[in-house]
């Protein structure tokens, strides 16, 4: 879980060669949960009754720090922590299931369709956030974005809420920043529904103490959105001053 690398600000385009000055140069820190540490966060089972450190009398304990970047999670506990991970929150997994028909169920709600080349992730069931635990506030370049396995199947077959495969249809996951700013992030759209990992830009949330993350969709009853509001993320890129 502890990278280091630096990104120039100033680019060095063209044929002819420029400097690149080493003022302009940020130092970053990488997210990415592996590590043993991590690895002792993953509940064994996922299902509600099997997986205990996030349901059950254990899972108001339930949370992480990466002594990294600062940032923290673990459950929401909105209702005060007796449901657990129904609450909301974010919890470290290592699941990866690809069969979207027969596993489409929260009895695989900590599982992602592919693997995006990493032993562990993070899973979002929102609503939930991400906060840096100093207080201070700092620019988070950018994260990796998966649906579940859950979401995936739902979205493409249909369950209690519809398959979204036409036009008009869409799920948005909106990550919103403690200083007002904004970003939506279209995990289905017009009949487009992204099956995989992708790198979304979020530097223009600007600098965060705390970003929670929201959905929102076309097909909806009196409680919300009606498909499972799981998604994955992964290697967070921050910037440290």
């Amino acid at each position: 879980m502890k990278k280091f690398f630096y990104l120039a600000i100033a680019l060095c385009m063209g044929f002819a060669m420029t400097s690149c000055d080493d003022d302009d140069e940020i130092r970053t820190a990488t997210l990415s949960f592996e590590g043993d540490e991590w690895t002792a966060l993953i509940p064994e089972g996922q299902a509600y009754g099997k997986a205990t450190l996030i349901y059950g009398e254990d899972a108001v304990n339930y949370a992480w720090s990466d002594d990294l970047t600062g940032l923290n999670g673990g459950l929401t506990l909105a209702w005060g922590g007796t449901y657990g991970f129904a609450e909301g929150g974010t919890v470290v997994s290592n699941y990866v299931d690809a069969d979207l028909e027969n596993h489409a169920s929260a009895d695989y709600q900590l599982s992602v369709p592919k693997s995006n080349g990493s032993k562990n992730f993070a899973v979002v069931y929102c609503d939930a956030s991400l906060r840096f635990a100093d207080g201070v506030s700092r620019v988070i370049n950018s994260m990796q974005v998966c649906p579940t396995t859950y979401l995936l199947g739902e979205m493409k077959n249909g369950g209690y809420g519809k398959a979204l495969t036409e036009e008009g249809d869409y799920l948005t996951l909106t990550l919103t920043a403690d200083n007002g700013q904004t970003l939506d992030i279209d995990l289905a759209r017009d009949g487009n529904i992204l099956e995989g990992w992708k790198v979304v830009d979020l530097r223009s949330l600007g600098k965060v103490n705390s970003i929670s993350f929201t959905m929102d969709g076309s097909d909806k009853s009196s409680y919300g959105v009606k498909h499972p509001k799981y998604f994955a993320f992964d290697n967070v890129v921050v910037e440290m001053e």
